[in-house]
């Protein structure tokens, strides 16, 4: 049986010295991973479209559970990403996110469009990698279903306040006028200004296509990095070394 699709390659790994398992992120599929021979030899035709964050579209030969790849054609390049070792690290993180979240042979609509754009955004450089990195942990948790109920105070249902806290256990916010008797007395609350509520609304509720248009930075953007990279790692209940690494050629500031 031949299953053709389009997709991302967001994981490959060698088979002795020709060929190499890929992953490759589906809309239809989830994340499928597939034999490729021979796709390491320079006269190899479907190298090009195999090689990592390659987004193609797919020929494979699906026996049972397995699947082998046949053909592919090239539709884009994030050329950029591995010339920079920042950007590099940072889409292996992502694809390890949704490598870890998506489950093979179940349909993952709007992940495909969500990591495409993610990466182009990492190879036009059009953001900085800190606000990049904190608008797909928060929106990635929005597409699995761990959204945090950011419209308003939990308790007095409150939209706009000059002091709004967040609740890591609650998943939720409360204004300054309710934090004080708030009833989850073991709850994490983090203070947001009101641009950084601004900017997690933002990533939460705005159309793929608009979801990297916003614009915080210095002090703020630190601290919004801190909350989505600790938001996502306590909804997934693990770390990624990947991230480790990240931190590790991320400059120092």
């Amino acid at each position: 049986m031949l299953v053709t699709v389009e997709g991302i390659v967001i994981g490959r790994r060698s088979i002795g010295e020709d060929s190499c398992f890929i992953d490759v992120l589906t809309d239809e599929y989830g994340v499928i991973e597939a034999t490729a021979h021979g796709v390491k030899k320079i006269t190899s035709k479907n190298a090009g479209s195999t090689a990592l964050f390659s987004y193609a579209k797919f020929c494979f030969a699906k026996t049972g559970v397995r699947y082998t790849l046949n053909s592919a054609e090239p539709k884009y390049s994030f050329h950029g990403i591995s010339g920079d070792i920042e950007a590099l690290s940072l889409a292996v993180y992502f694809a390890d996110v949704i490598k870890d979240t998506s489950a093979s042979e179940q349909e993952a609509k709007g992940f495909l469009r969500f990591m495409a754009v993610t990466l182009y955004e990492l190879d036009k450089k059009r953001a900085s990698f800190e606000l990049i990195k904190s608008v797909f942990e928060l929106h990635i948790c929005t597409m699995l279903g761990f959204a945090p109920d950011l419209r308003a105070c939990r308790i007095c249902m409150c939209y706009e306040h000059e002091r709004m806290f967040f609740d890591f256990e609650e998943s939720c916010i409360v204004c300054g006028d309710c934090a004080e008797e708030y009833s989850h007395s073991s709850s994490e609350l983090t203070q947001l200004t009101p641009s950084l509520l601004y900017a997690m609304r933002h990533m939460v509720f705005s159309p793929v296509d608009k979801i990297y248009r916003i614009e915080i930075g210095g002090d703020e953007l630190k601290k919004l990095s801190g909350i989505t990279e600790k938001y996502l790692l306590k909804q997934l209940d693990r770390g990624f070394r990947s991230l480790d690494y990240y931190y590790s050629v991320k400059p120092k500031t």
